[in-house]
């Protein structure tokens, strides 16, 4: 009789807790992170200053341009001149001249990938507390409102009608800050 109580007992304990397990449940939620970083102030500022930091960047490459196509240009002419006219660069000046526009090639070159490194690493220092930001953001809603997890409607493929989007709560809790 003991060990028939004792197996009951096993049998309901396993069973009571199967039913806690099934219990359990998940809440899912997602926000469409584009469409509350694009709704932010701070955003709008970081994307402006960037703007102005490309613009100012896009005008010293015009001007690298520039000179580069004058020098070019100024050596196609002076080697189209006849051989004895006086005005036609000697071979010493139009080695000179060919250096001259190669190393203006290679500034330029290198002027573009500093200028790209130097817009990156802008943007992550523009960016990086608004990122922060929004994201202790998602993190107290999540906890406030008890989600198992938030995706990002971005990089989803799928998402059902049971998941929650907390896009407008976000922005209400960042609109309190």
């Amino acid at each position: 009789m003991k060990q028939t109580l004792s197996i009951l007992a096993i049998i309901l304990f396993v069973v009571a807790g199967m039913n806690l397990n099934a219990q359990t449940a998940y809440k899912f939620g997602h926000i469409k992170s584009q469409e509350l970083m694009q709704s932010l102030p701070e955003s709008d500022l970081a994307q402006k200053s960037l703007e102005a930091e490309q613009k100012s960047l896009k005008d010293q490459m015009e001007l690298m341009n520039v000179e580069y196509n004058n020098k070019a240009n100024d050596y196609v002419t002076n080697d189209k001149l006849p051989a004895g006219d006086p005005k036609r660069w000697s071979e010493l000046v139009k080695a000179d001249k060919e250096k001259e526009i190669q190393g203006l090639q290679q500034r330029i070159q290198e002027f573009q990938q500093n200028a790209q490194e130097q817009l990156q690493t802008k943007q992550s220092e523009l960016y990086k507390p608004i990122l922060e930001k929004v994201d202790k953001a998602i993190k107290e809603v999540a906890k406030e409102n008890k989600f198992t997890y938030i995706f990002d409607v971005n990089t989803l493929l799928y998402f059902s009608e049971e998941s929650i989007d907390i896009t407008s709560m976000v922005k209400a809790k960042l609109a309190t800050k």
